[in-house]
């Protein structure tokens, strides 16, 4: 579920680059440099990737009226992606490879005849695949640096983290809890021992 829904699943990370002094304005020109673009319907794009309002999926009008919620900057990861079923590929293939049989008398296609027959049908059915769009929620606290991903997603997550880096040239940490332990000490100026906060915890 993301941010506007009434429960949420997410991931922590928190910064571990150093963002420029004028944040506001670094940030909001680079979600309009890297912001989403749905896919050419003529192209033979099968993904588009790019930020979106976390108000509107369709919009792309980042100001400080749609993405900065004081001390947060929120908006949202839009992945479009067109596939082709299986079965859908196998049964069309195998159409046309009768069709192309018939029509030049052989009762076996060699491999490559196959193989340009298989890229010829995936690139036709590409063109014809609706984009399967999929958002997530972005929430940035500024003042700490730490950032909120509402997606408990493996490969989701993956796309974020590679995603941020390209789009503000800042790295991430993924903040599971030995190491949000450790980064909330810090931040605190206080010791943290592992070890003894399991043994107490183990004994009772």
């Amino acid at each position: 579920m993301g941010l506007y829904s009434g429960s949420a699943s997410y991931v922590r990370y928190t910064l571990i680059d150093t963002p420029p002094e004028d944040i506001k304005a670094f940030v909001l020109k680079r979600l309009k440099d890297y912001s989403f673009h749905e896919i050419d319907p003529g192209s033979l794009s099968e993904k588009s990737i790019g930020w979106v309002s976390a108000e509107n999926m369709a919009s792309t009008a980042f100001d400080d009226l749609h993405f900065v919620k004081e001390p947060y900057f929120v908006f949202s990861l839009r992945i479009d992606t067109r596939r082709i079923p299986a079965l859908t590929m196998k049964a069309v293939l195998l159409r046309e490879e009768m069709k192309l049989k018939k029509a030049t008398g052989k009762e076996l296609l060699k491999k490559k005849e196959k193989e340009d027959l298989r890229e010829q049908v995936r690139q036709s059915l590409i063109k014809k695949s609706l984009p399967v769009p999929a958002v997530y929620d972005v929430c940035w606290n500024f003042q700490r640096n730490s950032i909120l991903f509402f997606s408990c997603s493996t490969a989701a997550n993956d796309e974020f983290t590679q995603f941020f880096l390209r789009s503000f040239d800042l790295k991430l940490m993924r903040l599971v809890p030995a190491a949000l332990a450790e980064h909330v000490c810090a931040t605190h100026q206080k010791p943290l021992d592992l070890q003894r906060l399991a043994e107490s915890l183990a004994h009772g």
